[in-house]
């Protein structure tokens, strides 16, 4: 009964996700409009939301032009958890994580957070747009009424204006079913990086269409693909990126 349940809980989510279709059609023209003319696309999310900016970064089946914004102490992977949640709520954190990128106008930054209320998110949020990039923020819009913890934004959904808000339509708390009495379930991974992929197959599409040959990963356990990896990885733009001589 519990996979059932959950399983249906992941499908209605899916759904509602892919029903954002004006939302994710805006941004992924802002993201083949920036490759095309030569900027770079970031993504940034703090904890588990920077699993999203991990699942699309030099990946099998996925675009080379993600670039993630790494915040430091904002990785569960290498951060104990508490002190991860300490960082995710530090506002001088986020904007340092701009001040220390060479994020600057017309690049395009991906913003990953749920409840979109921290100070680290909002923070990081704010300096981009002041340095003038394109954002796009995917965010649950059950959190848009709640303050959190920024000295002067109440949430990402503040800036809806100024930039592409996605919701990715996660229910406060990120709970959906109820286990042994406990609440669980929790959605807001299987729908991120959904709409993370969708995002990236979208502006590929875009791409293509602009005459250009976007710059896909395969996957190197597959027949050729290690070989197209290699070509692609001798474009200066996809070397300097990953930091190779």
């Amino acid at each position: 009964m519990v996979t059932a349940d959950y399983l249906k809980q992941a499908h209605r989510i899916l759904d509602a996700a892919a029903s954002e279709t004006e939302a994710l059609e805006t941004a992924a023209g802002l993201i083949a409009d920036a490759y095309a003319d030569g900027h770079t696309v970031y993504v940034f999310g703090c904890t588990h939301s920077a699993i999203l900016a991990e699942d699309v970064f030099y990946r099998a089946a996925t675009p080379a032009f993600w670039r993630p914004l790494w915040g430091p102490g904002m990785s569960i992977a290498t951060t104990p958890g508490f002190l991860t949640s300490a960082v995710e709520h530090n506002e001088a954190v986020g904007k340092a994580v701009i001040e220390c990128s060479q994020l600057k106008k017309d690049d395009v930054l991906v913003l990953i957070s749920t409840s979109g209320k921290n100070g680290a998110p909002v923070a990081v949020a704010e300096a981009a747009l002041k340095r003038g990039a394109r954002l796009i923020v995917i965010s649950s819009a059950a959190y848009r009424d709640q303050k959190g913890d920024h000295s002067s934004i109440p949430n990402l959904w503040s800036l809806a204006g100024r930039a592409v808000m996605i919701d990715n339509h996660v229910p406060c708390g990120d709970v959906s079913i109820t286990a042994g009495n406990c609440p669980m379930g929790p959605l807001s991974t299987i729908v991120g990086s959904f709409i993370m992929h969708t995002l990236s197959a979208l502006a590929v599409e875009k791409i293509a269409a602009k005459g250009l040959v976007p710059p896909v990963f395969l996957s190197s356990n597959a027949p050729g693909g290690r070989e197209h990896n290699e070509k692609l990885l001798a474009r200066p733009e996809i070397r300097n990126a990953f930091l190779l001589p």
